[in-house]
């Protein structure tokens, strides 16, 4: 679990607490850069991820490699976010610029790189114990750490002893998503885990959600 750190503001983020217009219209700027790339058509006007999600994110890029880890620190710090409390909420739109730049300049391996690495930085409950419970966890998690109108779900269902199938409609890459479900079902079995993309929709084709067979045998 991230340690707790000091809140360090950007002037642009210290000019939106007081009203300042020209923020507004940086913080424009900022939904813009994710809004034309995520496909998932919900507003990010006024939607908050708490801050021990992107703190998760920088820790995964650490993980891939120092060099990425500090590409992550960067980026947020570009958007407006410095340093990161975990339990203060954020403008979710920095953290995910932060993410689609990553993914535009290093690629999608690179990025499922990261999704896959987020859970080895987060809490799970004790009670979780088995893969398919994690997986339907996962909505649950991030509705807690998420907040807003329209910020999506992640839907589980089984489709077999140790397969099922993943719905994403979040404004997330969905090669991180993608990631994310590999790395949850890995912390949970021994077993080789398989994630699929399936169906006709993607949100990097500009449709509403992702659809994933996952396999762990």
């Amino acid at each position: 679990m991230a340690m707790i750190n000091t809140v360090l503001i950007s002037t642009s983020w210290i000019k939106s607490l007081v009203g300042r217009s020209d923020d507004e219209s940086e913080s424009n700027d900022v939904l813009s850069a994710v809004d034309t790339r995520m496909g998932f058509d919900g507003s990010l006007e006024g939607a908050e991820v708490i801050g021990r999600s992107p703190q998760s994110y920088v820790e995964a890029g650490e993980s891939v490699s120092s060099y990425v880890g500090k590409q992550v620190t960067h980026k947020l710090s570009e958007y407006g976010l410095e340093e990161i409390e975990p339990e203060e909420w954020y403008s979710l739109a920095i953290p995910l610029a932060m993410l689609y730049d990553m993914r535009d300049e290093y690629g999608g391996v690179r990025m499922r790189n990261m999704g896959q690495n987020v859970p080895e930085h987060v809490e799970f409950p004790p009670e979780l114990t088995e893969v398919e419970n994690a997986l339907h966890a996962i909505d649950r998690a991030y509705q807690q750490n998420h907040r807003g109108d329209e910020i999506g779900f992640y839907e589980f269902e089984m489709d077999g002893s140790s397969e099922g199938i993943m719905t994403c409609e979040t404004p997330y890459p969905c090669e991180f998503d993608k990631g994310l479900i590999m790395g949850v079902a890995e912390k949970f079995t021994d077993n080789h885990v398989d994630v699929e993309e399936i169906g006709e929709q993607c949100r990097e084709d500009d449709d509403q959600r992702c659809t994933y067979r996952v396999e762990w045998i």
